[in-house]
């Protein structure tokens, strides 16, 4: 008969109670992008879509930057058709398209849009956006995680975690399932 007597070392959790969590969640819930009604909306808009390794992001912009209409969802491993399914409103009027991600130009090219830009380059743009002065960006992506460091208003460095993907967002849904969990429950958990 084998006896072990010890104590697993574990982290504090990122919330000691309820209140704190809500206390965080307020405060970071005062800093969102700002929107606007599409169907009243008259105007100009840009297309934005971020075609990543695991998920696909659309944003459709006004001119003054005010976000009309947005989609997200996993991409099942076609960002292309997950784009062609995103019911984008078709009265907008899109003067300008850009893609970014695992899937630019693919997306690029079959969605005949105005360009693709690198995926760092424009996380630097959308951070800009709201703080000018911002000098690093933390992208937790579906596969990699990078630290961008900003400098003189330009990428100045990236360090990409591309040995493991522990961490990930498909690391951490593939995970949660094999607990029967679903991710928003597993994230749910890991607060407390």
């Amino acid at each position: 008969d084998i006896k072990m007597e010890f104590e697993v070392a574990r982290m504090e959790p990122l919330f000691a109670t309820q209140a704190d969590y809500d206390a965080f969640t307020a405060r970071h819930n005062g800093h969102n992008v700002k929107t606007a009604d599409l169907s009243t909306y008259k105007g100009n808009c840009y297309l934005g879509i971020d075609a990543g390794s695991t998920t696909t992001k659309i944003a459709l912009a006004g001119e003054d930057g005010s976000l009309l209409y947005s989609f997200y969802s996993s991409n099942n491993g076609s960002p292309l058709a997950t784009a062609i399914n995103s019911l984008l409103p078709a009265d907008a009027h899109i003067v300008h398209s850009c893609s970014t991600g695992y899937g630019e130009a693919l997306l690029k090219a079959a969605l005949m849009l105005d360009d693709g830009e690198v995926e760092t380059v424009a996380h630097y743009y959308a951070a800009a956006f709201f703080d000018p002065d911002v000098d690093c960006i933390l992208d937790i992506g579906g596969q990699d995680m990078k630290c961008i460091k900003i400098k003189n208003q330009t990428v100045d460095s990236v360090q990409l975690n591309e040995a493991c993907s522990s961490g990930c967002g498909s690391f951490i849904e593939t995970f949660a399932k094999s607990l029967n969990f679903t991710v928003q429950d597993f994230a749910k958990e890991a607060l407390f």
